[in-house]
């Protein structure tokens, strides 16, 4: 928690100070005597550059004689509101906001005569400096995704025309004016990823691969979900030992659709998110199944999965469902799931935490 910095202005008879600090959040300061008052007011991601839902704001209460007896409580909402009722006003204490298991900020408010209504001002929400692309595919719209979990920094690189997500994907200049890469399930995989009938006599393949490689090594970062495992299998065949065979593109695909309730296993996203457990879902049939992260990778969720081979279907118990490995400067995540259909799921703190680290 940062200390802030405040520019004091006065509006309608109120002292406002627009401060610089994690949340930009304001301060109200002036004097009044109303028995109780309601505070209204927004958390910004300055991070992220979006209204902050989920985040505990709360005030404490004391006696005269400083002694606790009370907490007022709400937690933010889509939009980054948060109310708090019946304050004493002259029992004013700080506003903490906590975000997962860290308190974010903290700011005073006093209540300006006569009012039993305060709205703040709202924060200053700017966009993030992230910049991102997304690689867009057949079956998960991650775009739309992004836009869900409060991003709107990306560019769209067109997964499904082959020429140019080719001249992209094999220019490291083009990749490198990017934090990091999302691709979504569905993206053109033949002859750009692999070739598995001979018919890439262009050498699309191994200079995709190359650049891929030379990006995340100079510090960029890819995040690989769904079908679009395909590209950490094939430039990292060591990091993660996937279902069937690793030579083979898309042996993997056999994930049997349904809701997984998965272990958060790697203690930093635990502390993140505030959760030892959460409900993944998957609501597409076949996506890519985990048997192994390999050394130096670490896995971040893990859970029982089932798999479909003809008619037979069967049960893999505590698998990674969510990996992420080094290489060289930069980072490669791995999901198997989709993002957009886990925006409503006790995992959306997870997939936050991941894009915020991009």
């Amino acid at each position: 928690m940062r200390a802030s910095t405040c520019l004091i202005t006065v509006a309608a008879g109120i002292a406002l100070a627009a401060c610089k600090n994690d949340s930009t959040l304001g301060r109200v300061t002036s004097t009044g005597d109303a028995d109780l008052v309601t505070i209204e007011g927004r958390v910004c991601d300055p991070d992220r550059g979006t209204w902050l839902e989920g985040a505990t704001v709360y005030m404490n209460l004391f006696t005269e004689d400083g002694v606790f007896y009370d907490t007022r409580m709400d937690e933010t909402d889509a939009d980054g509101v948060f109310q708090l009722t019946d304050i004493p006003v002259s029992g004013i204490q700080p506003i903490y906001v906590q975000y997962g298991n860290k308190v974010i900020d903290q700011y005073q408010v006093e209540a300006p005569a006569g009012d039993t209504f305060i709205t703040l001002p709202d924060p200053d929400c700017g966009g993030g400096d992230a910049a991102f692309a997304v690689v867009s595919g057949d079956y998960d719209d991650l775009a739309a995704a992004l836009q869900t979990f409060g991003y709107g920094d990306f560019d769209v690189i067109n997964g499904l025309t082959g020429e140019e997500l080719v001249q992209f994907l094999s220019s490291e200049a083009a990749m490198a004016g990017y934090d990091a890469i999302l691709f979504g399930g569905g993206h053109l995989e033949e002859d750009v990823i692999y070739d598995t009938d001979g018919t890439d006599v262009a050498g699309n393949v191994p200079a995709v691969r190359e650049a891929i490689r030379n990006y995340v090594d100079g510090g960029g970062t890819i995040v690989v979900t769904d079908w679009s495992y395909d590209i950490a299998e094939q430039v990292w065949p060591e990091a993660v030992d996937f279902l069937g065979d690793d030579t083979e593109p898309d042996a993997a695909q056999k994930g049997e659709t349904g809701t997984v309730t998965a272990a958060v296993v790697d203690a930093t996203m635990a502390g993140t998110v505030g959760r030892d457990e959460v409900e993944v879902a998957f609501d597409m049939f076949e996506f890519p199944v985990i048997e192994s992260a390999g050394e130096g990778s670490t896995v971040i969720l893990r859970g029982d999965v089932q798999w479909r081979e003809g008619q037979q279907v069967h049960t893999l118990s505590d698998k990674p469902l969510l990996v992420r490995f080094p290489s060289g400067s930069g980072t490669v995540w791995v999901s198997t799931f989709r993002f957009g259909p886990n925006s409503d799921t006790s995992a959306k703190p997870v997939v936050r935490a991941l894009l915020d680290s991009l």
